[in-house]
């Protein structure tokens, strides 16, 4: 029985995204014009194999982010603690009539509206609610910080963590062609995994049907930060993770058993028909004094007379795969390549022992 595993580290993009709380202050008299966003772009995401729970170019309309702005009087961003809070963790939502995000679309929400004077520099992240799944979360002049960002069990309610780079210096709700708003450009915080299958041959009259793909042992708790440098253009370059821990030993199912998925193809590999989406923590794959990453698949070969299972069980840190870690906004794309091996025979026959000395007299 043959059975390989081949990796392709598919470069999606770079850093991260916060989550924020801090006192509202609003400074300076408010013009008619009300603050509202252009549709938010998201950087570094690879279109090929786009998985659920990851976010597209353009922003899904049905998504939800969180804005924060600071007011500078003089119109120019100097130092975080030189500006005055103007919104504050506020959450925006689509308005289809105007073809922009709002703070008025949120049910109960209100609108915001732009200083006469000065300028605001603006900082999100996405999704809204995302700080449910932190200890604790704040905006500074280093940008963003999660503590304790956790990761939850069940990939189906893994979701996209995005921080956008900050919008310095705006004075008006002015944006692309087709959404009139400010800009938002969202990076991914997480990393992606995304499993494909195919067979290496055809196989008549033998079925291989992939049963549960499972990742297994990632670190699920670490603490985000930005590394923002405190300037006027200052963009991420030195985003981190750290203090990755709480293993999931049990793992993170691509594809259940419930949902067994039959490998057809050879000549190009497919995405799984129904796969739940794996957005995990970016960490190191080898894990000192634990179990290393891992991928446990298990699956069936009918050869039309019997199906029997087979499991297998890889571990991605093996250098074979050249793959050391999960890194910040790059999707991982394992191809999971199925191959039997023929039955053959070589028959040989044992010699005749001679059995001596049987003399008949007549």
């Amino acid at each position: 029985m043959k059975k390989t595993l081949l990796m392709m580290a598919v470069a999606a993009g770079a850093m991260l995204t916060g989550c924020v709380k801090n006192e509202t202050a609003n400074g300076g008299a408010v013009s008619g014009s009300k603050i509202s966003f252009e549709a938010p772009a998201v950087t570094g995401i690879t279109r090929a194999a786009l998985v659920p729970g990851e976010m597209v170019n353009p922003y899904d309309q049905g998504e939800h982010f969180s804005v924060y702005a600071l007011y500078f009087a003089d119109g120019t961003y100097t130092k975080f603690n030189a500006g005055t809070l103007y919104m504050d963790d506020v959450e925006t939502a689509y308005n289809a009539g105007g073809q922009y995000w709002d703070s008025e679309s949120v049910p109960g929400g209100q609108a915001y509206y732009w200083p006469k004077k000065g300028s605001l520099t603006f900082a999100a992240y996405s999704p809204s609610g995302a700080a449910e799944n932190c200890t604790a979360v704040a905006w500074g002049a280093a940008g963003f910080t999660f503590t304790n960002f956790t990761v939850q069990d069940d990939p189906a309610d893994h979701y996209d963590l995005m921080f956008s780079e900050r919008s310095y210096d705006r004075t008006a709700s002015t944006g692309g062609t087709s959404y009139n708003g400010v800009d938002i450009n969202f990076k991914h915080a997480l990393s992606s995994v995304v499993f494909k299958v195919k067979l290496d041959n055809r196989y008549d009259r033998h079925t291989i049907t992939v049963k549960s793909i499972t990742l297994k042992n990632t670190y699920k708790t670490g603490n985000f930060k930005q590394n923002l440098a405190d300037t006027g253009t200052a963009e991420t370059t030195a985003a981190e993770w750290t203090d990755q821990n709480t293993e999931y030993t049990t793992g993170y199912e691509a594809i259940t058993q419930a949902a067994g998925e039959v490998v057809t193809a050879t000549d190009a590999a497919a995405v799984l028909t129904n796969p739940n989406p794996i957005i995990v923590l970016p960490q190191e794959l080898a894990h000192d004094g634990a179990n290393n990453v891992s991928i446990d698949v298990t699956y069936s070969i009918n050869n039309g007379t019997s199906e029997i299972d087979q499991t297998a069980t890889i571990d991605v840190t093996d250098p074979g795969y050249n793959l050391t870690e999960f890194e910040i906004g790059k999707r991982y794309t394992f191809t999971l390549i199925f191959g039997l091996d023929k039955i053959t025979f070589s028959p040989k026959v044992d010699p005749w022992e001679d059995v001596p000395g049987i003399d008949i007299e007549l």
